[in-house]
């Protein structure tokens, strides 16, 4: 189902390309490397990387599985310019995912960036995400479109991130395991089986994974399954489907912590988060399927459904939160082409609609006053529109548009304060269009030019500060225009080597605070225009066999523009939540034996708490070490790991909880964790 609900699926690897040997039969050739197809649309059309003109990462291979947790995004992304994944180290918020400064304001889950899971989209209508089906055992490629992207997804303006998992039909049935544990009482289980199914495939998962946490009221379990099939229903038609659940029974909630709280004990949790037993209890299943169909060389089309469902109980420091949803939606493409040729001309016309329902319900922390009653209702519909021309032989342009328009309504069922039942609708076109140039030399430079659309969320809508229910009439959405200038290696078989340089504008930017009267709950304001603007630069190297280097830099300069809160002008500060510079790098050593160690280094620069830059976590840079030998057993693939993070025991902050009151900013990393691990199978 990898392009069941996606425009934009990428099937070949960012800088590490498939290798061929140079032509020894020239003194002067250029070592070149065979580029894997990148698939750009619904219709399976295909483009190269170096014609491609944005920004674009592709993790997969070893980097996914060599002795990695399998839990965090941030253990296999840190590669990645632009990009943050930040671990909380608390479930029960999910991660934090930041593409060039945008979702940076999130308090929990995903903001910003569309995430899609086997084509099944894990952003809701109204633009929040979540991870709680994403096991990352259990996924085969990523791949991250960076910068703008709504003239492809609609209601994302970071850009895209796209989890894939197996869906090749196999040679033969195969079983693979994989059990891990390590510091903090933790472990996972993970099970996967493997199967022809008539012409088509099958492929199922189960995992176990729980954790006391490294923090005081901090432990975790997480259940999960997956099951996928692929089948040829005709000759030039197929047929996908997928399902997952997901079931997390308690997730305990530690909190941030002061800066003095945090130089004293950075292990404790916020005190009212255990006397008041913050958690997190959540049950989600989603399915979905995709049919397509090929006309003829020149012509394709798709259609696909999903379906989710996801039920909430959520006590937190001021209420206990409870919803039921249900998330449904279809897309539909077509595309017709005047040729195979990558030079022919292609366009694309398609539809995305969503709808979500929820029956949301808020009660005191003691369980004896309803706070809040009502059903919430978003629908979303955004027609689009994608073509491709190359006017010269040595020039590509792909361009798209597309409209959105996200409908809110809510019912107030609580009418003792007023009947606070209303609807919001917010709409925008949404355009890109980019320029890439047939490479010389191997180097292949684009420019893209885009814009976004992002609304507010029903929970960033319905947090008003007044403690009324209904909409917030006074928060809309932001948008964005963005512009992008890149080059790319495509023909050097020892080192692949990616730069770009963006700038991205914001129009009101919706900005988190928190209320004294209401401690550790984020309400939402528009600020007037901030400003992102970045370099970002990747290298995958490999110098002598069997040593390779990977490194990644990123210069992220965000920063309001026109930002006035009450009577403070905040023009010029630091975006919160966004660090200036991080840098990346990994040195692989791999002997014929199977044997493989793995050093790396991160660091981060101070990262701003909040809008007015009076709170920062401080500068940090972190080790980590791993080692395993693979393919003991011959097919049996049996492959020991150990891993230790944080290997010198650096204090440092993950994580800040942008604006929050009484100075509660810091959400701090665990110190040098030792992981060990057994992987059995292929």
């Amino acid at each position: 189902m990898g392009s069941a609900s996606a425009l934009l699926l990428i099937s070949a690897p960012a800088l590490g390309a498939q290798q061929s040997p140079p032509d020894s039969t020239r003194r002067d050739s250029i070592p070149t490397a065979r580029l894997a197809p990148l698939v750009v649309s619904v219709a399976r059309s295909t483009d190269t990387l170096a014609l491609l003109p944005r920004a674009v990462s592709v993790i997969s291979g070893a980097r996914l599985t060599r002795a990695r947790t399998a839990e965090g995004l941030d253990d296999v992304i840190q590669s990645v310019p632009g990009v943050i994944a930040v671990n909380r180290y608390n479930y029960a918020l999910d991660q934090r995912i930041v593409v060039r400064g945008a979702g940076a304001r999130s308090a929990f889950g995903v903001r910003g960036v569309q995430v899609l899971l086997d084509g099944i989209p894990q952003t809701l209508p109204d633009g929040q995400g979540q991870l709680t089906n994403v096991d990352l055992g259990d996924i085969e490629r990523i791949e991250i479109v960076r910068g703008a992207s709504s003239a492809l997804y609609g209601n994302a303006s970071g850009g895209v991130v796209n989890l894939r998992s197996a869906l090749d039909r196999p040679e033969r049935a195969a079983l693979r395991g994989r059990v891990q544990g390590g510091s903090f009482t933790s472990g996972k289980v993970l099970g996967s089986v493997s199967a022809p199914l008539g012409a088509g495939a099958l492929h199922a998962t189960g995992s176990w994974m729980r954790t006391d946490g490294f923090r005081e009221h901090s432990h975790a379990e997480v259940r999960r399954a997956m099951v996928r099939t692929r089948m040829p229903l005709a000759t030039s038609t197929r047929l996908t489907v997928s399902g997952s659940l997901a079931h997390m029974p308690n997730a305990q909630n530690p909190g941030a912590l002061t800066q003095p709280e945090l130089d004293s004990l950075p292990s404790m949790a916020a005190p009212r988060n255990v006397s008041l037993d913050a958690r997190k209890s959540v049950w989600q299943g989603q399915g979905g399927m995709a049919v397509e169909h090929e006309f003829s060389s020149r012509a394709a089309a798709e259609v696909s459904a999903f379906l989710v469902r996801r039920d909430l109980d959520n006590p937190l420091t001021f209420a206990t939160i409870a919803f039921d949803r249900w998330v449904y939606g279809m897309r539909g493409a077509m595309t017709i082409g005047t040729g195979a040729a990558q030079s022919a001309p292609r366009v694309t016309v398609g539809l995305d609609a969503q709808w979500q329902r929820d029956d949301r319900r808020n009660v005191s922390t003691d369980g004896t006053t309803v706070l809040l009653d009502q059903f919430e209702r978003v629908g979303s519909l955004g027609p689009f529109v994608q073509a491709r021309i190359a006017p010269l032989p040595a020039v590509r342009i792909v361009a798209g548009a597309r409209y959105d328009r996200v409908a809110f309504a809510v019912n107030d069922r609580l009418l003792g304060d007023g009947d606070q039942t209303g609807t919001r609708a917010m709409d925008a076109l949404s355009g890109s269009i980019g320029l890439s140039l047939r490479p010389v030399a191997g180097i292949a430079p684009w420019v893209n030019l885009s814009t976004a659309f992002e609304t507010p969320t029903t929970t960033e809508l319905v947090n008003r500060p007044d403690g009324t229910g209904g909409l917030n009439p006074e928060l809309g959405p932001q948008r964005t225009v963005s512009m992008e200038l890149g080059v790319r290696s495509t023909a050097w078989s020892v080192v692949g080597v990616e730069l770009v340089v963006y700038r991205a504008t914001v129009r009101d930017a919706v900005v988190p605070f928190e209320s004294p009267t209401v401690p550790d709950r984020q309400f939402f304001r528009n600020a007037g225009r901030l400003r992102h603007r970045g370099i970002e630069l990747a290298l995958d190297a490999t110098p002598w066999s069997g040593v390779s280097v990977t490194g990644a830099y990123t210069l992220d300069d965000s920063r309001f523009v026109e930002f006035r809160v009450d009577q403070d002008t905040l023009d010029g500060n630091t975006v919160p939540g966004i660090p200036r510079h991080r840098l990346f790098g990994e040195l692989t050593l791999t002997r014929p034996s199977g044997l493989w160690a793995l050093l790396e280094v991160a660091h981060m620069s101070r990262m701003f708490a909040d809008d007015a830059n009076t709170g920062a976590a401080r500068a940090s840079t972190v080790f980590g070490l791993r080692v395993g030998w693979e393919g003991i057993g011959g097919r049996r693939g049996v492959s020991p790991f150990v891993t230790v993070m944080n290997l010198f025991d650096t204090r440092y902050v993950s994580s800040v909880v942008v604006n929050a009151a009484f100075n509660r900013f810091y959400e701090p990393a665990p110190g040098r964790t030792l992981l060990l691990g057994l992987s059995v199978g292929g």
